[in-house]
């Protein structure tokens, strides 16, 4: 159709129809253009983690160089032509989200603790299933995988929820661990908060801790379990070996003895005491007993009477024991035994206020 004269704005002279229908394939070429540079970016990056899904390699979404110089060449043009730039995507989906436990997991599978290390962020916090330490830099969180790598763990997820933020997600629930090295499994629950830090989405926030309803010190214990604690004790006795009697006191256990005025408060000591005592092949039973509890102890008083197997005497006693839980076993963390006063000190000899 007949689009009149059209005249440019410096010399005011008419443009020809052919002038107009070159520019107007120009722009189109030009938009066709863009289009293809956008196509090219966008299939690199799609190819790129096609692949790295593929043969199972990190889902970081890595994007090429080229790619990147392309899609930075096109933001330039779209800016000039259209007067915005595209914001760099990060948006990640929940299937996603999960998929980035399985890279830790694969890097645990590895044995390597400097590439679990670099599954987290530069200022990431670690805080372990079996280590009081949080761990807040690189070095100190592969030194915790130093050792935990070399019970060849591999965990699935077994229930978790997910949340996603701009930038970040979390994913937190329980996992289940298999020792390769002993075949055990361990469940914990976890906590996962992800970052897009260098194109990558990275650890920000690790907490793992065991199931509280599996800890002994989350356990109530009964009387009679507190009472029971006694035995293994005397089973102890029973074996006249002095070491066994020894490691069942607490790493930091006291014992004030019946017959010895030195109180005992370490291993050797403890030990050195039993070497004697033993001698008199002692078995004990309680006649009368006081429980009380609390989180992480109980303590057992009373009175307790031994025979001694070495000569048939029967010796009764009073006694205080405190039991705390180390290292998930019940052990004596105070252990006070003393003679009846009444039968080491003749009434005769007491003053008439004593009996009041």
């Amino acid at each position: 159709p007949s689009m009149g004269p059209t005249y440019s704005f410096g010399s005011f002279k008419p443009i020809s129809k052919r002038h107009q229908l070159t520019m107007k394939l120009s722009a189109i070429a030009l938009l066709a253009a863009v289009a293809s540079v956008d196509a090219f970016a966008f299939n690199g990056v799609n190819n790129q983690i096609s692949t790295a899904r593929t043969f199972g390699a990190p889902s970081t979404f890595t994007v090429s160089r080229n790619a990147e110089e392309s899609s930075t060449a096109l933001n330039g043009w779209r800016q000039k032509i259209f007067g915005k730039s595209e914001t760099k995507k990060s948006d990640i989906s929940e299937s996603e989200v999960r998929a980035l436990f399985s890279l830790w997991n694969n890097a645990l599978a590895t044995g390597d603790s400097r590439i679990v290390a670099k599954r987290y962020a530069d200022q990431a916090v670690l805080l372990p299933t079996v280590s009081d330490t949080p761990r807040t830099d690189f070095a100190s969180i592969k030194d915790y995988f130093d050792a935990f790598l070399l019970k060849e763990p591999q965990g699935t997820i077994l229930e978790g929820d997910i949340r996603i933020g701009d930038g970040w997600a979390q994913d937190a629930g329980i996992y289940e661990f298999t020792m390769g090295a002993t075949g055990d499994k361990v469940k914990a629950r976890y906590t996962y908060v992800y970052v897009y830090e260098n194109n990558q989405w990275k650890i920000a926030h690790h907490h793992s801790s065991v199931m509280p309803e599996g800890i002994d010190i989350a356990k109530s214990i009964t009387e009679d379990e507190v009472r029971g604690l006694f035995q293994l004790w005397n089973s102890a006795l029973d074996t006249l070996d002095s070491d066994a009697v020894a490691k069942r006191y607490a790493k930091e256990g006291v014992l004030l003895p019946t017959v010895s005025d030195v109180p005992r408060t370490d291993y050797d000591s403890i030990k050195a005491y039993f070497v004697d005592f033993l001698k008199k092949k002692p078995q004990g039973v309680i006649l009368e007993s006081y429980v009380t509890s609390g989180p992480g102890w109980c303590m057992d008083d009373g009175i307790y009477e031994f025979t001694m197997g070495a000569t048939g005497d029967k010796v009764k006693a009073r006694y205080s024991f405190v039991y705390t839980n180390e290292d998930g076993e019940w052990k004596i963390a105070h252990h006070h035994s003393s003679q009846m006063p009444e039968e080491v000190v003749a009434k005769a000899s007491l003053p008439e206020s004593a009996f009041a």
